[in-house]
């Protein structure tokens, strides 16, 4: 007949060995998962530092382009104001009768192709907004040298303040806008 006392060792052996079992197969589990969840952490790491290169290398390209095409804009809105100021003092010069007829025309030659220049760098870089602006300047301007239109300073000054608002939108500087506030 079999005896108990060799029933609970068979037993005790067998769940001490399933223990055993068990105690290695979590051990090499949690090992195995440590290692596991290491390479994929570091594939993940490696896939994150490329995004965020690619990432980094793209924003400095737009920073590079917006500095250059800002750099542009300033230059070109510099130009035009440049422009307009010697048209100004063209027509005042005229008006005052300081210049002889055929230095006006020189001078009046160099405005009109500066200013055809100005309207093609002005036409790649300025929203419509400034354009217009700057139209209706140097067109009343013109107006004003052939005589179609009087010369009023309270209205080239608003036009030109107007210019100088837009522009000032277009390059961010301060969107709210400025005006004119002495007495003359």
């Amino acid at each position: 007949m079999f005896e108990w006392a060799e029933v609970f060792k068979f037993i005790t052996a067998a769940f001490g060995s399933i223990g055993i079992a068990l105690a290695i197969i979590f051990s090499l589990s949690s090992f195995l998962g440590k290692v596991w969840a290491n390479r994929i952490l570091e594939n993940e790491k490696s896939n994150l530092s490329k995004e965020l290169s690619k990432l980094k290398n793209d924003l400095d390209i737009y920073k590079e382009t917006f500095l250059s095409v800002r750099n542009d804009k300033l230059q070109t809105y510099r130009a035009v104001i440049d422009v307009i100021a010697n048209m100004l003092g063209y027509i005042d010069s005229v008006r005052a009768g300081r210049t002889n007829p055929a230095e006006a025309e020189k001078t009046y030659d160099a405005f009109n192709k500066k200013r055809i220049q100005l309207y093609g760098y002005l036409g790649m870089l300025a929203p419509q907004n400034v354009m217009d602006a700057q139209d209706e300047l140097v067109d009343y301007l013109l107006n004003v040298k052939d005589g179609k239109v009087l010369y009023e300073w309270p209205q080239i000054r608003s036009k030109g303040v107007h210019l100088i608002n837009q522009i000032r939108k277009d390059i961010g500087i301060d969107t709210s806008p400025i005006e004119y506030k002495g007495d003359r």
